[in-house]
């Protein structure tokens, strides 16, 4: 806008308007937020996944086997189906056929779910080894919380139950 739009319509300047938009220091200071903190904990989280991409082709190994475990899954069907459909002399080796059809879409399976557990577990022990290193150096900003401990899954049910219905602190 120009001056003349600002006396004719009776605005304020542009300067003050386009400057109310964003916080001063001083609603800055009430959020309560500590910006360095956050700021840490944001490079806390950077690190962790600047070290999970150097492991190449893991989106491209868990699709090769979701594949290899569909073509066992459908070529057990079809074995099944063959093996009710044939002579008695027959279906033997047909069932047989299709029961290590579906022993390989299970051992794909495995195998995808135990190299996810292993990436987790890496994960674990190297934010262990980040807070020991970190608290071997005097930089021991652990953040402290709660623990409990629960005999079977349902005192565990009934103490997330009764955390719902309490408010936070």
């Amino acid at each position: 806008m120009n001056k003349k739009i600002e006396d004719v319509f009776d605005l304020p300047p542009m300067e003050n308007q386009a400057n109310s938009d964003y916080p001063t220091d001083k609603e800055e200071q009430d959020t309560g937020l500590d910006l360095t903190q956050l700021q840490q904990q944001l490079d806390v989280a950077d690190k962790i996944d600047a070290a999970l991409p150097m492991v190449r082709d893991l989106e491209q190994l868990d699709a090769d086997m979701d594949k290899y475990a569909d073509k066992a899954m459908h070529a057990f069907q079809d074995l099944m189906d063959l093996g009710q459909n044939v002579e008695d002399r027959h279906a033997a080796a047909v069932f047989d056929t299709a029961s290590k059809m579906m022993t390989n879409a299970i051992t794909a399976k495995t195998a995808k779910m135990d190299k996810k557990l292993k990436m987790v577990q890496l994960q674990l022990q190297k934010a262990k080894f980040d807070a020991q290193e970190a608290k071997a150096k005097g930089d021991d900003d652990t953040i402290q919380g709660e623990a409990e401990e629960f005999e079977d899954r349902n005192s565990l049910i009934n103490a997330v139950i009764e955390k719902m219905g309490k408010p936070d602190k």
